[in-house]
């Protein structure tokens, strides 16, 4: 063979192998689609990787790439997606920075938004079936997150999952990332407000309880947590003056008379006992003082605890708070009785007797609603033997 015979063969060689090169190049498409196809994800994954190699500014080769990774997350247990969801949220964003045809950009952002609603809409449907399935929705949620880190409405899916589970640390973590994509999302801060107030900061619970509307009234489930909070944080005067706003923003809710009679209330027996020691002590004037205030802060206890049984009186809970308010006024004239002024004490013991029987009446009352309930029927029997015996004492 002569030399230019050779150096024909190597020429043609050469021609022979550029053109496979750029078939290669040019049947990737068509190889890629064949892999998938068998389902060889890993193989095709791979080929598309050397691809890229080749051709680092080809954005259908990073969409091949993203659709792969996608059907390999489809073959693996929600909870072990994080990884190649990382992946593929790392292929989304390389080929964001590249100059191409719009189009393949809509397919690529389309591609994202359509794995973020398959995660976050099966997390929501496993959260629906129940708790069993929270762990596993929980993971849904996560792996969408890592998809889009932008949606709040997931952020705020994955945080009510968090603390169904206890976790109210995490649930807060989460809300938090939440609130520095939608700062003017009011949800946000009443949840951190419900957060905080479930983990006993009630400092912090009344803060995000504030962000959460300029116009507390307007959102009962907002004020009733505000009011929570300010019980927490031992700002009861803060509290009563929210419910005494709420009674005129809702006056035909039982439940806010409810509760700010019983609030009212309990400030009550604190000056029961500083009358009791004003009489040991012989100070008249504060005695005086004292039971004008037992009088007006019981009375408009009472106004606010008649108030929801008049509008609801066939609940049980309006029904005994009465019971207790008047059983626990007359037993507070009954601890003063034996230290009070002779004088006072004629007309203490006929308030202390007045107050067992409004108290007996609710109690009867309370024993037709629950007459299995042998505590109701029990105390029934307690204060009628007791107004017997003082009435005849």
């Amino acid at each position: 063979m002569t030399s230019k015979t050779v150096k024909n063969i190597t020429r043609a060689a050469c021609f022979v192998l550029a053109l496979g090169f750029f078939y290669s190049c040019g049947s990737s498409k068509v190889n890629l689609d064949e892999l998938i196809d068998n389902g060889e994800y890993q193989k095709a994954l791979i080929q598309t990787d050397k691809e890229l190699e080749k051709n680092p500014g080809n954005l259908d080769l990073y969409f091949y790439k993203a659709s792969i990774q996608t059907k390999i997350a489809e073959t693996l247990d929600v909870a072990d997606r994080d990884s190649i969801y990382t992946a593929f949220s790392e292929t989304i964003e390389k080929s964001s920075n590249l100059s191409e045809p719009p189009a393949i950009t809509i397919r690529l952002d389309s591609l994202r938004t359509d794995r973020w609603v398959f995660e976050h809409q099966s997390g929501l449907d496993l959260y629906e079936e129940g708790q069993q399935n929270y762990y596993e929705a929980l993971a849904h949620f996560e792996n969408a997150l890592i998809i889009r880190d932008d949606k709040v409405e997931t952020y705020k899916s994955l945080a009510v999952t968090q603390y169904k589970l206890g976790n109210i640390e995490e649930a807060i973590s989460t809300l938090d990332a939440a609130k520095s994509i939608a700062e003017l999302d009011s949800e946000i801060y009443e949840n951190l407000g419900f957060l905080y107030l479930q983990q006993g900061n009630a400092t912090q619970s009344v803060f995000y309880y504030n962000l959460a509307g300029q116009e507390i009234l307007e959102n009962k489930n907002i004020a009733f947590g505000l009011v929570n909070a300010y019980i927490s944080d031992n700002k009861t005067n803060d509290a009563l003056e929210l419910l005494d706003d709420l009674t005129q923003a809702y006056p035909n809710d039982p439940k806010v008379h409810n509760v700010y009679g019983t609030l009212l209330f309990k400030q009550v027996p604190t000056l029961f006992s500083d009358l009791e020691n004003a009489y040991i002590n012989n100070d008249s004037l504060t005695v005086s003082n004292l039971k004008v205030e037992i009088e007006g802060l019981a009375e408009k206890a009472e106004h606010q605890l008649q108030k929801a049984y008049t509008i609801n009186g066939q609940d049980i809970e309006n029904t005994e708070s009465l019971a207790v308010f008047y059983n626990n006024m007359s037993g507070g004239y009954f601890s003063v009785l034996g230290s009070s002024f002779e004088l006072d004490k004629n007309a203490i013991e006929e308030k202390a007797i007045r107050l067992v029987g409004f108290a007996i009446d609710y109690y009867e009352k309370l024993v037709e609603m629950a007459p299995q309930n042998d505590l109701f029927k029990q105390k029934v029997r307690n204060l009628t033997t007791l107004k017997e015996s003082r009435s005849n004492s």
